[in-house]
């Protein structure tokens, strides 16, 4: 009966003595008794005190217990009443049941008898409560992990509201703005959190070899395949897929995802036999998955499939309160890793974060605090924080296939690196997926070149 100390319970009767008595044999038992003469008395302690339980005396003066139900189903419906009485009549009995009372307990009564019934009643109002402080302490809990902007707060009530359902769940936001992050969070705060956490990079797959790598193949089902193999998708039975870089997926492979997402069905390559998994499925885009599937850029029923729930995620620039609290614990966990002091973070360093743009979002972000990290003092300030400020290098996209010079000698592997990419987009009209091609490079390892050397494009 310990659970009962977590509810309120008003008791409504009219005869004082038998009142008195009750309430000190239920606030033995109950967190809280308040008292009531009558149904009108009860209904303003209704208003004011928003009791967890209802016991209620049926014929009673001013108002009886059966107009009191009446009038608790337009203030607090939601409230389960208990009938407490000696008359037993079956008129009186029928209306309780129209009025849906909770239950009925006979006069005398008996003590065991009400405890029970309490107890039975209250566990729908004790198990909602347990399920609001679980809700309560999730968005609490990611607001505290995702940050406190009004937009991040909303990210993160919408994570904890999906993150104990099945639904698929699609993750927009730019390069680095923490989506995979968010999708390690949601699968932790699920059912399925026992179970694995998979990703696979979809943009880093050759797409002849992506069926699979994600469906597994058999012993003999091509050249090279010399023993049978599980794919990534049978491995995260239970837990939880993520589909980053989903945006990314070439047209064939969207045709082969589109049948294993709604019914959970797929045959290895080179086997006859259907198997069937159970997962919830994450994806990841960095652009409008919506906008792509009206151009004609990705499949629009496949969109329909991964977005049950859609979560925003905004570029850092939008949240510059976060960026110093974020800095600071990059900072920290990077110390701690090298076993160093923390060093101070300086007031103007602090001002040139906030002032920067932050093309790769909070991935940057991080990237640039390993670094000072690495390399700085007691103190860090603007030059440890180095050219991290820079806006992104748009590349030309001339009509022709026009050339620059190469960087002039002595010059490192990396001015050299970053002027081959350049020309190597330009060559390909800007479009990193058909560039990472011609260079025989996979297309996620190629747009980690181009982060690295801050060369930004608007085409795939």
């Amino acid at each position: 009966m310990s659970e009962l100390k977590l509810l309120t319970l008003l008791l409504v009767e009219d005869e004082d003595e038998l009142r008195r008595e009750t309430v000190s044999f239920l606030e033995l038992y109950c967190g809280r008794v308040i008292p009531a003469r009558h149904g009108r008395e009860a209904l303003n302690l209704i208003a004011s005190e928003r009791p967890d339980l209802v016991l209620s005396d049926i014929r009673m003066p001013v108002m009886d217990g059966l107009e009191l139900a009446v009038q608790m189903k337009k203030l607090a419906p939601d409230t389960p009443l208990i009938f407490c009485s000696a008359f037993t009549e079956t008129d009186y009995l029928l209306k309780a049941i129209e009025l849906q009372a909770a239950a009925f307990v006979r006069k005398p009564v008996d003590t065991d008898e009400l405890l029970a019934v309490i107890a039975r009643v209250a566990l729908p109002v004790l198990q909602r409560r347990e399920i609001q402080g679980l809700s309560d302490e999730l968005v609490a809990t990611l607001k505290f992990q995702l940050g406190s902007t009004p937009a991040q707060q909303g990210v993160a009530e919408q994570a904890a509201r999906v993150a104990r359902t099945s639904f698929n769940v699609l993750l927009e936001g730019e390069t680095g703005s923490g989506k995979s992050r968010l999708a390690s969070i949601i699968h932790q705060l699920s059912p399925r959190r026992e179970r694995p956490f998979v990703a696979v990079q979809l943009g880093a797959l050759p797409l002849h070899l992506a069926e699979s790598e994600l469906f597994g193949h058999l012993k003999g089902a091509f050249t090279g395949a010399d023993r049978t193999r599980a794919g990534l998708v049978e491995s995260a039975q239970g837990g939880t897929l993520f589909l980053d870089d989903i945006d990314a997926c070439p047209l064939p492979l969207q045709a082969k995802l589109l049948r294993f997402i709604e019914e959970k069905k797929f045959i290895p390559v080179g086997s006859s036999t259907e198997k069937q998994v159970d997962m919830r499925i994450i994806s990841a885009s960095n652009r409008n998955l919506k906008e792509e599937s009206m151009a004609g850029h990705f499949r629009e029923d496949l969109y329909y499939r991964l977005a049950d729930v859609t979560i925003t995620l905004p570029p850092l620039r939008e949240a510059t309160e976060t960026i110093v609290p974020l800095a600071l614990k990059f900072l920290r966990e990077t110390c701690d890793e090298l076993d160093r002091d923390i060093p101070l973070l300086d007031d103007e360093a602090c001002r040139h974060l906030c002032n920067m743009p932050w093309p790769g979002n909070v991935r940057q972000l991080k990237s640039v605090m390993r670094r000072a990290a690495l390399n700085a003092g007691k103190v860090i300030g603007p030059e440890e924080i180095g050219g991290a400020d820079k806006a992104p290098v748009a590349v030309a996209l001339p009509a022709g296939n026009g050339q620059s010079t190469p960087p002039p000698f002595p010059c490192g592997i990396n001015a050299l690196e970053k002027w081959s990419l350049e020309e190597a987009l330009r060559f390909c009209g800007g479009k990193r997926m058909k560039t990472a091609t011609m260079l025989g490079m996979n297309y996620y390892t190629f747009r980690r070149r181009l982060e690295k050397h801050e060369i930004a494009t608007d085409e795939v």
